[in-house]
């Protein structure tokens, strides 16, 4: 065979393989965009995210020193969560949009709508309070990695000695969200009886109670 025919080949070898070469590049350069794709840090750019968990929930009422005894009623099942986020600098506000009626006020300023304010790795706390005189105590914070939100909340009522503890995750890449997680538990070691409670069960009537709700679906949109 001439040696014209081996140049020939040697030369259609050679550029095959810089052919699959340039495509592997080709890949791991698309790869690495799409890795740089998701921001290292949380920024809403002035909107605001909303969710909804389907979440389920199981309610245990204790009541003692009723006319009737002691007893315990349970009651199970399902109900939406609706929450606001926005931004504020490094910090979320964590907003339940359906305000109770009557004034809200967070450390002492009035507000369209009750919430916590959640600190950047850091927990953040504020005093919440309804203008008839119903006060909560609302401590958060927030991370961000891996275009994961997670929100830790603690709400401590002095009028029902009860702590609610709340998780929420939602997935943001700066162009879309998508609602991942939803946990909730409350505690309530001594339950405000009053009026219906109190006709009901007995003027010396002592009632507790627990729940828990837990959410993996629902819906979140950019605002």
């Amino acid at each position: 065979m001439p040696k014209s025919t081996f140049a020939l080949i040697f030369i259609g070898i050679a550029l095959s393989l810089a052919g699959c070469q340039s495509t592997s590049d080709d890949g791991g350069a698309a790869t690495q965009n799409t890795a740089r794709a998701t921001p290292q840090s949380l920024d809403l750019n002035g909107k605001a995210l909303f969710f909804v968990a389907n979440t389920n929930f199981e309610r245990r009422d204790s009541y003692s020193q009723t006319d009737r005894g002691s007893f315990t009623e349970t009651q199970r099942g399902t109900s939406k969560k609706a929450v606001l986020i926005r931004q504020n600098d490094d910090r979320l506000l964590i907003a339940d949009p359906d305000t109770p009626s009557g004034v809200v006020f967070v450390n002492g300023r009035s507000v369209n709508s009750s919430g916590s304010i959640a600190g950047k790795g850091k927990t953040v706390c504020v005093e919440l309070q309804i203008e008839e005189g119903y006060r909560r105590d609302l401590c958060s914070r927030y991370s961000y990695r891996n275009g994961i939100i997670e929100i830790t909340e603690e709400e401590k009522d002095p009028a029902e000695s009860r702590t609610t503890k709340r998780s929420y995750k939602l997935s943001f890449d700066g162009n879309s969200c998508k609602f991942v997680s939803y946990t909730s538990s409350s505690n309530a070691t001594d339950a405000y009886c009053d009026g219906i409670c109190l006709s009901a069960y007995g003027g010396s009537t002592k009632w507790r109670y627990t729940s828990k709700s837990t959410a993996t679906t629902g819906s979140c949109s950019i605002r």
